[in-house]
């Protein structure tokens, strides 16, 4: 699950039906097979090549092309429902979810010592976005709002992760990106 879904996290709750459907397990066996898995790959948790931690959410297995140092594929833009801007970056996000944070291996890092490794998640699905602190150092707020649960997001709202401050603004479809000839146009 964790390849097919590279480089997304996923989970543990959703590795955990995937895996034991309609079983009680304890939290622990999910942990353990997880260092299994790292044992065989010859992984360490500390600084993992594979399988990486998500603080307090799940797992991720690392994408083969960040490993060789590639660039990752842009996001098509029809697949993209929210765009992220800040003081030196930006990202188109599609359904899923995104973590913020000083962590370099992030999709969505960000280069500031106020910020906490593992900071926020963002949701999106349905058209909609959530956002979660993830129990971060100098907190995440939404406007002057702190975020101490899942907070919802609307297009234009001005999100503060540390001292970062970004904006997330819904994309729209433009429709057709064809291009007429002129005797096509109506004038």
């Amino acid at each position: 699950m964790l390849v097919v879904n590279r480089p997304k996290a996923l989970a543990k709750s959703a590795l955990q039906e995937q895996l034991w459907p309609d079983t009680f397990v304890l939290k622990k066996n999910l942990v353990n097979l997880i260092a299994e898995v790292r044992a065989a790959l010859g992984d360490d948790a500390t600084h993992p090549r594979f399988v990486r931690t998500v603080h307090r959410f799940g797992y991720a297995f690392r994408d083969a092309s960040d490993e060789s140092g590639a660039r990752r594929t842009p996001i098509p833009r029809k697949d993209v429902s929210f765009r992220l801007v800040w003081p030196g970056g930006r990202a188109g996000l599609t359904d899923g979810e995104h973590v913020l944070g000083r962590d370099p291996d992030l999709e969505l890092f960000l280069d500031s010592p106020s910020v906490s490794r593992r900071h926020a998640c963002i949701r999106i699905a349905g058209g909609e976005a959530t956002i979660e602190d993830l129990d971060s150092k100098n907190g995440t707020f939404v406007g002057d709002r702190p975020v101490d649960s899942i907070t919802r997001l609307g297009s234009g709202d001005s999100i503060r992760v540390g001292s970062v401050r970004l904006t997330l603004t819904a994309v729209r479809s433009r429709g057709s990106t064809e291009t007429l000839p002129p005797s096509k146009v109506d004038y």
